[in-house]
């Protein structure tokens, strides 16, 4: 029931904005969310931008949060390599997301992890198969995330997955996949919020990383009918989202009365 939900967990990419364009409602709902003390968090597997240059965006948007409020695949990939006990990585991503990885020995030598995540068009076969070879080194692979597309401004683009799937198919090794779906990258937000599943609600545009993801931790999902959302995506048997809204102006309706 809704009288049950506590908080809220927000996707960005295809909920907030695509790519560099803001989506209608977002900069309101959100507004709406913070006028009435309701605590939510955002929750992106973006592997392009660390969490200080994602807090700058979204200011460039209207929308004020603060960077320990942004929950992303990166950041949950330092936290891993930091309980390790490692921290040897071949990070194979853009130069801004390195950043967050700053504790650790950046190094193509016989590396503990290979993080990979999304280099856009600055991917080369170079560092691809330099991170196949370290894999039969024994390194493992951290997959930032293994979404299949993305909606950037230029129409649907290749997302980190089909990296992490050719990397796996050749090695013969699975990823540990940070973001999501992956049941850890939930609970971080979990523990944050120091709330139970029951208590709170996932909005994203994703089928299988936001719904499908949220649903494995027994969190209710809402599907939003814009980023990458297609009309097929409802036709999927085994996901069934809680709620589906066509943007996130309808979100305050949903809610009803939560907050003050």
């Amino acid at each position: 029931m809704m009288r049950d939900i506590k908080a809220l967990l927000i996707d960005l990419d295809g909920v907030i904005y695509n790519d560099t364009k803001l989506i209608d409602g977002a900069v309101e709902t959100i507004s709406w969310l913070q006028s009435r003390h309701i605590p939510f968090r955002f929750l992106t597997n973006t592997t392009m931008k660390s969490r200080e240059t994602l807090c700058k965006k979204l200011a460039e948007f209207g929308i004020l949060v603060q960077s320990d409020h942004i929950f992303t695949s990166v950041y949950a990939a330092v936290l891993y390599i930091r309980h390790s006990g490692k921290n040897r990585c071949q990070l194979v991503m853009q130069a801004d997301a390195k950043s967050e990885f700053s504790e650790f020995e950046e190094t193509d030598d016989h590396p503990d992890f290979i993080v990979l995540g999304d280099l856009g068009d600055q991917l080369k076969f170079e560092a691809i198969n330099h991170a196949f070879q370290n894999l039969f080194k024994g390194a493992q692979l951290l997959a930032l995330q293994k979404n299949r597309y993305w909606l950037s401004d230029s129409g649907y683009t290749l997302d980190a997955g089909a990296w992490v799937a050719m990397l796996e198919y050749a090695s013969r090794k699975k990823s540990q996949v940070m973001g999501k779906p992956s049941p850890h990258f939930f609970a971080l937000a979990l523990s944050d919020l120091k709330l139970e599943p029951e208590e709170v609600l996932m909005i994203g545009d994703d089928i299988e990383s936001d719904i499908k993801g949220a649903q494995r931790m027994g969190i209710k999902a809402v599907l939003v009918k814009t980023g990458k959302f297609r009309p097929t995506d409802l036709r999927q048997v085994r996901v069934k989202p809680w709620a589906v809204i066509e943007n996130l102006r309808e979100l305050e309706q949903l809610l009803g009365g939560m907050g003050d």
